[in-house]
């Protein structure tokens, strides 16, 4: 069974390695990317996994069609779009949802099988022991939606004595605003692999996520990546990182809306616990979750 992962590389997806990598040991099973174009690539496999958007028809029929919902709809109307989705986008042969609250909210109706699939984090966050050459680092998309530009803005402005390394995508507009600021670095996007080694060079990892929807109820790669490389984690307040910090008996500082408390004196100061996650490496997330056998189950019933 060939499967194609569909990158539309509009979002940082690296649960796609993850899956070939897993996939790629199993017997009966091999796995590729493709980018969305691919016509070719993806018209020699068996199986076409999308990570969704809109599909309101199927572009590749002979295929059978595993939908993923990793996140709900943002920007404007966005409560709008995913009921949208629900009607228009064609029926899969299996679905997979980030969390609870992501299935509840899109709340299919039709009995197609699904499973719930939690972010997990690469082995190579866990190995890394590298000299401290930055006061903290931000991992994931560097934009205005996420409000960033509040934080380095502190940075450039009120605590130009600390650096900050920023590794991902960012606009246009907040490069330029920022690029002649000394003490805030940009890396631009890294091939995934080179990211563990370079952020472990960091203090202090920045979970700077906006306290609104859906930003607030869904996991936060970065900061899981942040523990497993034994960071301290400085983020904002918001539910789930709430609901992960009790459930993992962590002790995170929380950032204020004016960042008046990320000063290197609160810093010091402040008694940060970083949770073991071991348990989150993929490897741990896929067999627990039984994909093989919704794979198996889901694949030969067609």
């Amino acid at each position: 069974m060939k499967i194609a992962f569909v990158n539309n590389k509009k979002s940082y997806l690296p649960e796609i390695n993850a899956y070939m990598d897993y996939l790629n040991k199993q017997n009966g099973y091999s796995a590729i990317e493709v980018l969305i174009d691919q016509k070719e690539s993806i018209d020699t496999c068996d199986v076409v996994w999308k990570f969704m958007g809109f599909e309101m028809k199927k572009d590749y029929e002979k295929q059978f069609h595993i939908h993923e919902y990793s996140s709900l709809s943002v920007g404007k109307f966005p409560k709008q779009k995913d009921l949208l989705k629900k009607y228009l986008n064609n029926k899969p042969v299996g679905r997979i949802f980030l969390n609870e609250d992501i299935s509840r909210r899109m709340n299919f109706t039709d009995n197609i099988p699904y499973i719930k699939r939690d972010m997990g984090i690469s082995c190579k966050f866990y190995t890394q022991q590298n000299k401290k050459e930055y006061d903290f680092v931000y991992i994931g998309d560097i934009s205005t939606s996420r409000k960033i530009e509040n934080l380095l803005n502190y940075f450039k402005t009120t605590n130009r004595n600390q650096n900050i390394l920023l590794i991902g995508n960012v606009s246009d507009d907040l490069y330029s605003h920022f690029k002649n600021t000394q003490n805030i670095i940009f890396t631009g996007k890294l091939n995934y692999e080179e990211v563990p080694a370079i952020a472990s060079k960091a203090i202090y990892g920045i979970n700077y996520m906006p306290n609104i929807f859906p930003f607030n109820i869904q996991t936060s790669t970065k900061l899981i990546e942040y523990c497993a490389l034994g960071l301290n984690v400085i983020t904002t307040n918001y539910k789930w990182v709430n609901q992960f910090e009790k459930s993992r008996g962590a002790r995170f500082l929380k950032v204020n809306d004016d960042l008046t408390n990320l000063t290197k004196e609160s810093l010091e100061k402040f008694d940060f616990i970083t949770p073991n996650v071991e348990d989150l490496k993929w490897e741990n997330i896929f067999n627990n979750i039984g994909l093989l056998n919704f794979l198996n189950m889901t694949l030969k019933s067609h």
